[in-house]
């Protein structure tokens, strides 16, 4: 059944229009500014009008720095047409128009390409503490990321940070640069909002900061120039989305993921196989080469995290329609069989028969495309867009993609060249299979799939033993087959399969503790922590896997001590881990009630 499904799919492919779409998105996003992911995603609608798909639209939302959707603050939208950094003999050292890496997201305006601010140069790493005489009115050197730099000099008045960080990371070179989009003032912190300090970043190679690191030591009194073009405003924001619909649009699948980053692998190539998996479905259904799926499939290009939050808030009635998702975050890069694609499925608070199709149809994959590309499953805690599987949004779902340990992560070397044909043509038919598939599920496939999906959590999700891990891992076993039921499945389908796992009415983990303090949720996805002072937020993290495995289990009818327990099971966290720092900081943000 899944392999006729991708041998139609790949005959259809077309790869040189998925690279041509690769190419014109990636000249915008590059510069990463507000100006340039409007373009970008005019684009993408246009693409999407022209190949015939419903509901195509631009879902704006305002980029203010100060609107909260969920737990997310939006940020200030930002332009940088120009910034350049020279030293007084006339090298450039930076130069936006080169390499649109080389000046940070949301860095604050610089004097002016007519008249460019000129200071003398400080080795911040040097100065164990930060006085003002001895940073303000210069250009601060750092070896460190950007952001930490800045961190320390809020309270004075430097013309700008200059970072050579690169950091360990596969296909840098001397001259390679890093990627700042991180320049938030508090710990933890990430998108730029309103009442932010305002600040100038630039970003060197590794062999522009070497050559001005020799020239300062042989010239303390060294001055650069330099200007940044730039504004901070309100602006807008927006989520791209398209429907491909089906005989019966009360529900859908939802095909997501990021664009409005700088890199072609992350994340301009997991939006172009978004785009190419419902114009590819689109035409085989249109030429009679595929039937119309039972549900619709609904692709939204977000922005990280806060593009999906808004866009699951503001439109709340597609949100309750959508049975699962797939998020595709990084697509392009080479995999070999240390590097492989991934599909990660959690959290086990939510467990969805969508995990195992993914697993069915990426090993048949894997099997067609032998060495030109490999792929595993991995069980995670979702942070990231995927937070929309918190079982307080309500939309199972699973990330394809391979993270931080891509080539040329976060930097300028994530260009279109590293983007392999094999990876994006793999990538597009797992992620157009698997919506097809999981939009057309019903009775009659549901129970040809049931066996190898059984076969798959065999292998995949339980664990031996008799501790908690493995005492949970059957009763997620048992609700993957169940979940089943949300596609109005009969249980005679999945159910003699599912008992094998755990009853019906079995409890994640049994005697779970019947006592001490409930915690009820006031919003779903992780928690920033934003909203809070900045000395409360420091050791609490929105990516912390502990904290948002048990916020995800919290329904606030479980006692804390149950929570703690079913996420130590889920994530292996210390005996002695407790949530309650954490849970009381979410409800002094107001994101949790204690009852």
């Amino acid at each position: 059944m899944l392999r006729s499904l991708i041998d139609i799919l790949d005959r259809a492919y077309q790869p040189g229009r998925h690279r041509d779409l690769l190419l014109a998105l990636w000249e915008q996003e590059r510069w990463f500014d507000t100006h340039h992911q409007r373009v970008a995603a005019e684009i993408e609608r246009d693409t999407l009008t022209k190949a015939g798909l419903s509901d195509v639209r631009l879902a704006t939302y305002p980029c203010d720095g100060e609107t909260r959707y969920q737990d997310w603050i939006t940020h200030l939208a930002w332009d940088g047409p120009s910034a350049r950094l020279a030293a007084d003999d006339g090298t450039v050292l930076a130069d936006r128009s080169e390499c649109p890496a080389s000046v940070v997201y949301w860095s604050g305006p610089l004097a002016s390409q007519a008249l460019p601010a000129v200071g003398e140069v400080v080795d911040g790493d040097a100065l164990a503490t930060i006085a003002h005489e001895a940073v303000n009115g210069k250009f601060v050197l750092t070896a460190k990321p950007p952001l930490e730099m800045k961190h320390r000099l809020l309270g004075t008045s430097p013309l700008a940070v200059v970072s050579d960080f690169l950091g360990q990371g596969r296909g840098y070179t001397e001259h390679t640069t890093r990627w700042c989009n991180t320049w938030s003032d508090g710990p933890d912190g990430w998108y730029f909002h309103a009442g932010d300090r305002v600040m100038t970043g630039f970003c060197l190679s590794p062999a522009k900061g070497k050559w001005l690191r020799q020239r300062l030591a042989a010239e303390p009194s060294l001055k650069l120039g330099g200007f940044c073009e730039a504004r901070l405003y309100e602006g807008l924001g927006q989520n791209v989305t398209a429907v491909l619909e089906g005989a019966d649009p009360s529900h859908e699948i939802w095909l997501y993921g990021h664009a409005c980053e700088q890199g072609a692998h992350d994340n301009v190539s997991g939006v172009t196989v978004l785009v190419e998996a419902l114009r590819l479905l689109n035409e085989l259904i249109a030429s009679g080469k595929l039937p119309k799926p039972r549900h619709s499939i609904r692709m939204i290009a977000t922005e990280e995290c806060v593009g999906m939050v808004a866009f699951a808030t503001l439109h709340d009635d597609l949100r309750r329609r959508a049975l699962a998702g797939m998020n595709v975050d990084g697509a392009g890069d080479a995999a070999d069989a240390e590097r492989p694609y991934v599909v990660h499925y959690g959290p086990l608070s939510h467990p969805s028969f969508g995990w195992a199709v993914a697993a069915l149809i990426g090993a048949t994959l894997q099997e067609m495309a032998g060495d030109a590309w490999h792929f595993r499953t991995r069980r995670f805690v979702p942070s990231a867009d995927d937070m929309i599987a918190d079982p307080h949004c309500g939309i199972p779902a699973i990330w394809l993609g391979t993270g931080g340990a891509s080539t040329g992560y976060h930097s300028s070397a994530d260009t279109p060249e590293l983007c392999t044909d094999d990876s994006l043509r793999c990538n597009t038919l797992l992620a157009a299979a698997w919506a097809y598939a999981m939009a057309s599920l019903d009775g009659r496939s549901g129970a040809q799939l049931v066996g190898p999906a059984t076969e798959w959590i065999g292998n995949c999700i339980l664990r031996d033993g008799n501790d908690d891990s493995a005492l949970l891992s059957r009763w997620v076993a048992g609700q993957v087959l169940r979940s089943m039921a949300r596609w109005g499945i009969h249980q005679s389908v999945y159910e003699p399969f599912a008992a094998e796992y755990a009853s019906p009415d079995a409890e994640p983990l049994p005697g779970l503790p019947s006592s001490g303090p409930r915690y009820a949720r006031t919003v779903w996805g992780t928690c920033t922590f934003e909203t809070m002072p900045v000395e409360r937020r420091r050791g609490l993290s929105r990516w912390s896997s502990w904290i948002n495995a048990g916020l995800y289990w919290s329904n606030g009818e479980m006692p804390l001590p149950a929570v703690e327990r079913l996420a130590r099971a889920e994530t292996g966290a210390a005996p002695d881990a407790s949530l309650e720092p954490g849970f009381a900081a979410c409800v002094e943000a107001g994101t949790m009630v204690r009852r």
